[in-house]
């Protein structure tokens, strides 16, 4: 009995010695709770319209397709909206790896439009708990003056938005979006419209396969809401939202989606998205991404 409480309490010290050691081994082991980055946060430079914070890798060129078809409302005469098309057509290029610029031309409004994205601050695990990035841009409408008559200036096709992205990956399967954001139109319809408009873009990003994520998005705006109006007393202009999803296949990326707005870009969806909320206002759509190295390693395109 003796020796079998001996053996026992052998067995019991070395045990709690053992333990010990090993939380004074991760105690002491440097890398045990070091910061690491996190990446991949969203599948691409987009959630459907709204920026989210990936940026091209440096010495990269992305060439983007934005595409939307007209609204469903008006059934089998137009096919679903298959009949009508909006298209946007875009260089985006990668400086650094958390700087990228951008120049794009749309259909609608015939706008071209540029921008600066930097990421400043990326997410790690042990550390920063959000990335955060920021987006500069300016949009110019080069539509025919509607009184040509007039004293016109060029600065009154100018149009600017500033905005903040701050994401985090909650977990391998679930990316987070807010994005205050403000957007200035020099040129506003009547003294009443305000030439700021201020929004808080929300995104989120769920993924379902390796390659295969669902993203949803709703800019509500903050201002603006009661001027200009309609005849029929409804507001001119309207939240945007947009669901739909991601589909990696090697470099390229498709984007699959419905949205109520027809602008691919801030200036355009945020402040000025004629489309109301609704199922009949909806719109399918389409990104496509596809990216080409001039990384002096690959040597092609």
């Amino acid at each position: 009995m003796k020796i079998l409480i001996i053996v026992c309490s052998v067995f019991l010290i070395s045990g709690e010695l053992r333990a010990q050691d090993d939380l004074l081994n991760m105690i002491d082991d440097p890398n045990a709770r070091k910061p690491t980055p996190v990446y991949a946060t969203f599948k691409s430079t987009r959630v459907v319209n709204m920026q989210s914070n990936e940026t091209v890798k440096a010495r990269h060129l992305d060439f983007r397709i934005q595409h939307r078809f007209g609204p469903v409302k008006n059934g089998a005469y137009d096919l679903f909206g298959l009949d009508g098309a909006t298209i946007r057509l875009s260089l985006e290029y990668g400086i650094l790896d958390r700087v990228m610029v951008g120049i794009g031309r749309s259909t609608s409004g015939k706008t071209y439009d540029g921008f600066v994205k930097a990421k400043l601050l990326q997410q790690k695990k042990n550390g920063t708990p959000v990335g955060l990035t920021v987006l500069g841009s300016t949009a110019i409408n080069t539509l025919t003056w509607e009184d040509p008559t007039r004293n016109n200036f060029f600065s009154s096709r100018l149009a600017y938005c500033g905005q903040i992205l701050i994401t985090r990956k909650v977990n391998d399967h679930l990316s987070l979006l807010v994005a205050p954001t403000l957007v200035h139109y020099n040129l506003v319809p009547n003294s009443n419209t305000p030439n700021d408009i201020y929004a808080i873009g929300l995104g989120t990003s769920i993924k379902i396969s390796r390659s295969t994520r669902f993203n949803i998005e709703y800019i509500p705006r903050l201002n603006g809401r009661s001027e200009p109006k309609l005849a029929n007393g409804d507001p001119m202009y309207n939240d945007a939202i947009a669901f739909g999803f991601d589909i990696e296949t090697g470099g390229h990326v498709f984007q699959l989606h419905f949205t109520n707005a027809t602008g691919m870009i801030e200036q355009q969806f945020v402040g000025r998205n004629m489309n109301p909320l609704g199922f009949t206002e909806l719109r399918f759509g389409f990104n496509i991404s596809r990216t080409f190295s001039f990384d002096s390693g690959g040597k092609k395109w």
